[in-house]
């Protein structure tokens, strides 16, 4: 491995991803960064799923908030679990893999979302169950604990 390339790395990330690219394109095998493209495209894999986890985080907290504070539902509240929906359906179009490590999404998910119900309501932590009680399924359906949202669409 070419250590002014690793230099290059450390330095200048964007220069260095920009020569990867054409060294593949030029199909060069000889002159790729083998350990750092393998520790850059597993983070990039890591990446997708704390995407999918933030998603769910804000539909979770959301829904929690939902359910649990009925009295201060709002449109904001409706649009934030509409847009997290969507924005999850097309995460897993685009990352179909990702269906596989939805159990685990979903629990990491629901963690933070209890943090997020917290920060946002005056609801003691016991209120709020301690298992996801939504199915993955269920929480993406655009009916789940909307039937009141036709006066917001």
């Amino acid at each position: 491995m070419n250590s002014q390339r690793v230099s290059q790395y450390e330095q200048d990330f964007y220069g260095w991803t920009q020569w990867q690219a054409e060294v593949l394109a030029k199909r060069e095998v000889s002159a790729l960064d083998w350990q750092h493209l393998q520790e850059e495209l597993e983070s990039l894999g890591r990446q997708e799923y704390r995407e999918l986890v933030s998603r769910l985080t804000v539909l979770l907290g959301h829904l929690l908030k939902w359910e649990y504070q009925p009295e201060k539902r709002s449109r904001s509240w409706f649009l934030t679990i509409r847009e997290q929906r969507r924005g999850i359906k097309r995460h897993l179009t685009h990352n179909p893999s990702l269906k596989s490590r939805l159990p685990d999404a979903l629990g990491d998910g629901f963690e933070a979302g209890v943090d997020l119900a917290l920060r946002e309501t005056d609801l003691p932590v016991k209120t709020f169950p301690e298992q996801c009680p939504y199915g993955f399924e269920e929480a993406i359906a655009d009916s789940f604990l909307c039937d009141t949202c036709q006066d917001w669409k």
